[in-house]
């Protein structure tokens, strides 16, 4: 984050055609002019600023003391998101040797990001100018220095303007209406990493099967509500409801064998208590029970209710796979249910053994999905010990930081594992970096609505950030949002979504 007072400023002037009706009309008033429509043009000077808060694009013509020469075109945009500023008091102060000497309020934005002003300034001179803006959306200052008044039209007239920024022309009412992003070139430490492919596997109790513990029926009307692939499910949850068949110490059988071993407990309870039998009796019958509920709960089923077998889901999690179909037969062992935890994931990458040897404990590997661009943490958990004999690699398993995902499991990845060593020098996000025909470039915003094409000899990269070798400076604002679209600018010589009018 930069500090609010540090200010990434240029000042450019460029040739604009500025009509000013106050000014041609004090021509003619002297002689200068004999028709207003034969005016001459000012020039005028364009200003982009970056603060925290909020990007300062000002377009003003030249300044003559106590004429009006053209209306301000004050764009500002919230950094946060790149929006424009919808409304708000904007407070504009001219400052001569610390003193103020003139200052106008603007109520409202003309429309969303611009606010226009017409300011008459009485004295010429060279004065520093204060935008402040109070909005709902944001506050922010700007300070624009070195702002001249000319004496005359004829003075400002003989002003010469430096050339037209020249570039890529991509206006903010483009800008405003994309995902659109500009960030500072820093410098940054970049820790080398080579790409490798990975997997998404489960966690050790991300994933379990439910299997048919007998041979049963899944009536349809006990099964009507059984949850579907997709659906999450509670720990405890009722995922099937079976009818089991008849068959060799099947559930009714233990179940039958529970309810009658009972009894027998509580009728020599009774005996005992009446000194018909001895205690040795009335606890081998209680041993008999206990042996029997367990041989039930281990086939799943509860020692309270109907005969029918409840399946429950063992953890909290998302149905994965459902083979049953109500009013389908099922066999002892067949698997109904794969449940798994998507909020947890391991990252699996197969990489050569001295790479592996490399990893130093907590190591962080970031990886890709497919062509997704977004970026996963993922922090070092293991490394395998068996080189695998076809690939000549060994396994090396990231546990993903928790809250990202959900993940699904057997997914592809790209993942980038360090190798131990990093560059400290001037990188950009891999967002900002485009491959136009195997040649990285990336757009520089050189002014509010123009930008500079750059070809980059990139470095090292960790997934994040690239080391960029040549091509960039520092300060340099880029574009790490949006910069496919502003290549669709150039390419179309810059009117790409029509033009600019205030």
């Amino acid at each position: 984050m930069m500090n609010r007072n540090r200010l990434h400023t240029r000042l450019t002037t460029t040739l604009r055609t500025v009509a000013s009706v106050a000014l041609a009309a004090s021509w003619v008033a002297c002689g200068v002019a004999e028709d207003a429509a034969e005016a001459p043009e000012l020039g005028a000077v364009v200003v982009t600023q970056w603060v925290d808060a909020t990007e300062l694009f000002l377009e003003y013509p030249f300044l003559v003391a106590g004429q009006q020469t053209g209306n301000w075109a004050i764009h500002l945009t919230e950094r946060d998101g790149f929006e424009p500023i919808r409304a708000g008091t904007l407070q504009v102060r001219f400052t001569a040797e610390g003193a103020v000497a003139e200052m106008f309020t603007v109520d409202a934005p003309l429309r969303d990001g611009i606010f226009l002003l017409d300011p008459v300034i009485a004295r010429p001179g060279i004065y520093e100018v204060e935008l402040m803006l109070e909005s709902d959306q944001v506050n922010s200052r700007h300070v624009v220095p070195n702002v001249l008044v000319h004496s005359s039209g004829e003075e400002a007239l003989a002003y010469e303007p430096a050339e037209e920024l020249a570039g890529v022309s991509f206006l903010k009412e483009q800008q405003w209406v994309i995902p659109f992003a500009v960030h500072p070139v820093e410098e940054h430490a970049v820790q080398r990493t080579v790409r490798a492919p990975g997997e998404i596997v489960p966690p050790d109790g991300a994933l379990v099967r439910v299997s048919a513990p007998v041979q049963g029926i899944a009536e349809a009307r006990s099964n009507r509500s059984a949850p579907s692939v997709g659906d999450r499910v509670s720990e405890g949850q009722v995922l099937a409801v079976l009818s089991p068949t008849s068959q060799e110490g099947g559930f009714a059988q233990s179940r039958g064998q529970v309810e009658r071993l009972r009894r027998e407990v509580e009728r020599d309870q009774t005996l005992f208590d009446a000194g018909a039998i001895p205690a040795r009796r009335l606890e081998e019958s209680r041993h008999d029970l206990e042996i029997a509920e367990a041989e039930l709960l281990a086939i799943g089923g509860g020692t309270e209710g109907s005969y029918q077998l409840t399946l429950r889901s063992p953890m909290a999690g998302v149905i994965a796979e459902r083979t049953f179909v109500p009013g389908g037969r099922v066999e002892a062992g067949e698997s109904l249910f794969t449940v798994v935890d998507p909020s947890r994931a391991w990252v699996r990458v197969q990489v050569s053994a001295a790479i592996a040897g490399e990893l130093s404990p907590g190591a962080t590997s970031l990886f890709t999905i497919d062509n997704s661009e977004e970026v996963f943490d993922s922090r070092l958990r293991s490394i395998g010990s068996v080189i695998n004999p076809a690939t000549r690699t060994v396994p090396v398993v990231f546990q993903v930081s928790g809250g990202q995902g959900p993940f699904a499991f057997g997914t592809f990845v790209q993942a980038t594992v360090p190798t131990g060593e990093s560059v400290t020098g001037i990188a950009i996000p891999n967002a900002a970096i485009l491959d136009e025909n195997g040649t990285p470039v990336a757009y520089v915003q050189a002014g509010g609505e123009t930008f500079e094409r750059r070809i980059l000899t990139t470095g090292v990269t960790d997934g994040r950030r690239t080391h960029i070798v040549a091509g960039l400076r520092p300060g340099d604002m880029v574009v790490t949002v949006g910069a496919y679209q502003v290549r669709l600018a150039s390419l179309s010589g810059g009117d790409f979504a029509g033009g600019h009018a205030h």
